[in-house]
């Protein structure tokens, strides 16, 4: 009976500690939340390779679009601490990238380019 009660005891024991690693390891998984996408918000500037044009891209605070002064009918796919990507109405992605002090390059599904957003040449609109 005394060997019984043990086993039975060793058993709930292992079942126990194998939850709570369990749920530990769980807990661990789950990524750390990312930045606020305000971050995003502002207007750059950047030049197209085929251009000596500077063009401008502004994201607003309710996550509008303009290139060039023109709203994009797109909308926010995601986004993570570095990246928010867009979806426009032609199913065409653009995504600015961004390091820890402000974004610096937008890439272009429709010309399958990247861009480096001009240095200096940028402001927070927040």
């Amino acid at each position: 009976m005394m060997v019984k009660l043990k086993s039975i005891g060793l058993f709930a024991a292992s079942f126990v500690t194998g939850i709570l690693a369990s749920r530990k390891l769980h807990e661990n998984d789950v990524s750390e939340k990312p930045e606020n996408p305000l971050f995003f918000v502002g207007t750059w500037n950047y030049r197209t390779n085929d251009s000596r044009r500077i063009h401008t891209i502004e994201i607003r605070p309710n996550f509008d679009l303009l290139i060039d002064n023109r709203p994009i009918k797109a909308k926010v796919e995601n986004w993570d601490k570095y990246t928010i990507t867009f979806l426009d109405s032609y199913g065409y992605h653009i995504r600015i990238r961004a390091n820890d002090e402000r974004p610096v390059s937008i890439y272009d599904e429709t010309e399958n380019e990247t861009y480096p957003i001009l240095r200096g040449n940028y402001k927070v609109t927040k």
